[in-house]
């Protein structure tokens, strides 16, 4: 009875109440977490009028669940994605709901990411455009087109008016037409829009990101671009480039650049630096200088008094050349350490005499950076880690070994959530290892672990996993090297948080590891896997994956990359044999062995599968339904083809 009291409580609670909770959650988190927990619940999830709803790494099976129960009015904000874990969602959507586009009437923000349009794929979205009149942000991610002609120029107009546009690397669409909306823009380079984009002003353009950018071409940007507010520029300012004219673009108010060999005195007074007030973040990198005024808090603190009375952010790194001792005191007052609560580290930078200066946390982000600081004015250790999130700990060694890293003890590494190490060796105790690791990093905190078993270690798997069992927010796994297929009989116990698994490079044909070796992976040691990525880099194991004991009815999304070998001869064709083996693979093994819908995408030989609902198999040669059309192949034994394995 308790039980359903607490079940049903949100039951009492006006609706009122529950909307406001709603505003700090996202449409996903809002469905799932209070989905069939009671009809009161599911009928304010059914008139929920504002879903904001990111698909960018979802399972087919809950991408259906939501759009089916929600009103498609009720999406104000929609991102679709054809990423790693979602290979060929965005042709998915416009498939199944083409028809239903109008019924989309209040979606006001969309963003796509990582989706090369095809002609078909591009003459449905511009038909979606004409429907959503209410759109008024579009933006788009890592957009590329495989046979669109007009480089995206009939969809941008057919948005409204209104409707701002952003984009992040989508070097190949035409953004001309975008005068007037574009509201942000970063990309790897400017000269790649074949200079068009000099001949008109951007008057909307608030935000800039360039990296590459031609030295010569800065100071147009800031004649065409009167009122931008931020720019990062990523390419290095010398004495050899024409000096930055800031003067230009006065309103910034986010300001990220490199510059080599800076004077400071000089480089403000040539470029204006002084005059942007309205600042309020700003970040210089200097990989070379000699100037003493650089190094000096003092100096940085009268100057940033002086010129921007707003600045609430404020990072730099300096590469000194010249040899000796750096005092922080001058970065000790109480401006740096009470008012602003800026913080600054040195080090010895690696593989050369020279010293680092730079912000913390900001640009500790290596623990190789954190072990080499020599002083810092940052009296937490853990807000000095706190950037760093990959932390590679090296060989787990036993205890007789256990002072390899006394230098690294020294730190904690609160923020971690990526753990890399090697196994070398049996450890005596892993609790002791449990206990070193954790005065180390939280191992709460660890999301992702990758650890390689170096060759010709004895070495027991029972003690990995037991380690794993203190991870309990570990989510997936990286395994470098393939162990031996007994290796997996010593593990009594499997973790079943872990949903994500990356295997080693698949490389000899006849490796007695595979395929067999495979099914204990799934079955015995992680048996909730849903994600899997494999790479290979021999075509005649690619007609081996109907033989692999992969969990084909539980996986939601599978990653091959395929690696060209070096070794053909000069008449064997092998982007041939790869559109080959695809063609087998996706009409013919997956159909057998998933038994399940599935959408793909292919971008640079890897194959990114999404798989949905199963599929009703008549008899074991005949394929009820399919994506991309009814199957007309039997599927025949692999060693019918050429050069398979197996033959």
């Amino acid at each position: 009875m308790n039980e359903r009291k607490q079940r049903f409580a949100l039951d009492h609670w006006p609706v009122e109440l529950i909307l406001m909770i709603f505003q700090y959650l996202s449409g996903r988190d809002i469905f799932f977490s209070f989905y069939n927990t009671s009809i009161y619940l599911n009928n304010i999830l059914k008139s929920y009028p504002k879903y904001s709803l990111n698909f960018i790494d979802i399972t087919k099976e809950k991408f259906q669940q939501i759009l089916s129960f929600i009103n498609l009015n009720q999406i104000v904000s929609l991102t679709l994605s054809n990423g790693e874990l979602t290979g060929g969602q965005f042709n998915y959507f416009l498939t199944n709901y083409s028809s239903s586009f109008h019924l989309f009437s209040n979606l006001c923000s969309l963003t796509l990411h990582s989706i090369k349009f095809t002609n078909h794929e591009y003459y449905q979205f511009i038909q979606a455009l004409k429907q959503w009149r209410t759109l008024r942000v579009l933006h788009l991610i890592q957009i590329s087109l495989a046979d669109v002609d007009d480089r995206f120029t009939t969809a941008f107009n057919q948005l409204d008016q209104r409707c701002v546009v952003r984009l992040d690397h989508c070097e190949q669409l035409n953004i001309i037409p975008l005068a007037t909306r574009l509201k942000s823009w970063r990309s790897s380079c400017l000269y790649d829009i074949d200079n068009s984009f000099y001949h008109q002003q951007w008057p909307c353009l608030r935000l800039v990101k360039l990296t590459n950018l031609w030295r010569t071409s800065i100071n147009h940007l800031f004649d065409l671009t009167p009122d931008l507010h931020s720019l990062t520029v990523e390419c290095e300012i010398d004495k050899h480039t024409i000096a930055p004219n800031f003067r230009l673009v006065r309103n910034l108010r986010q300001l990220i650049f490199s510059c080599q060999n800076l004077i400071f005195d000089s480089f403000v007074k040539s470029t204006g630096l002084d005059l942007l007030s309205k600042l309020n973040h700003l970040e210089i990198r200097c990989n070379a200088t000699t100037d003493e005024n650089i190094l000096s808090g003092y100096h940085w603190e009268t100057f940033l008094v002086k010129s921007y009375p707003n600045l609430r952010k404020f990072d730099f790194y300096f590469k000194y050349h010249q040899q000796r001792d750096l005092c922080l005191d001058t970065f000790r007052t109480r401006f740096w350490l009470e008012e602003k609560q800026w913080f600054v580290a040195s080090s010895h930078c690696p593989y050369s005499h020279n010293l680092e200066l730079f912000t913390v946390p900001r640009f500790n982000v290596t623990m190789k950076t954190s072990r080499s600081i020599l002083d810092t004015t940052s009296l937490s250790f853990d807000y000095l880690n706190s950037n760093i999130h990959n932390l590679d700990y090296g060989s787990l060694v036993d205890k007789n070994n256990n002072d390899s890293h006394s230098e690294l003890m020294n730190h904690r590494y609160v923020n971690v959530e990526i753990l890399e190490f090697a196994v070398q060796n049996r450890f005596d105790n892993v609790a002791c290892l449990v206990t070193r690791l954790n005065s180390l990093i939280n191992l709460n905190s660890i999301k992702v672990v990758k650890f390689d078993v170096l060759r010709g270690w004895i070495v027991n798997y029972q003690q990995i996993f037991d380690l794993l069992d203190h991870m309990p927010n570990l989510t997936k796994v990286i395994l470098d090297t393939w162990p031996k297929i007994d290796s997996w009989l010593q593990i009594k116990k499997h973790n079943s948080r872990v949903t994500y698994i990356e295997l080693p490079s698949i490389h000899k044909v006849h490796d007695n590891r595979l395929p067999c070796g495979l099914k204990p992976i799934f079955t015995h040691l992680f048996p909730s896997i849903e994600h899997v990525y494999i790479r290979v880099h021999h075509p005649e194991l690619c007609y081996q994956f109907d033989r692999y004991s992969l969990p084909w009815r539980r996986l939601s999304s599978l990653q091959i990359k395929y690696f060209f070998c070096s070794d053909l001869n000069e008449d064997q064709d092998e982007e041939q044999r790869y559109k080959q083996w695809k063609e087998i693979l996706l009409e013919e093994i997956l159909p057998q062995q998933a038994q399940r819908k599935f959408t793909y995408t292919d971008v640079d030989n890897k194959l990114c599968l999404w798989f949905g609902e199963k599929i009703n198999i008549e008899n074991k040669d005949r394929i009820e339904e399919m994506p991309r059309g009814k199957m007309q192949k039997k599927t025949v034994s692999c060693c019918s083809y050429r050069g398979c394995s197996l033959s």
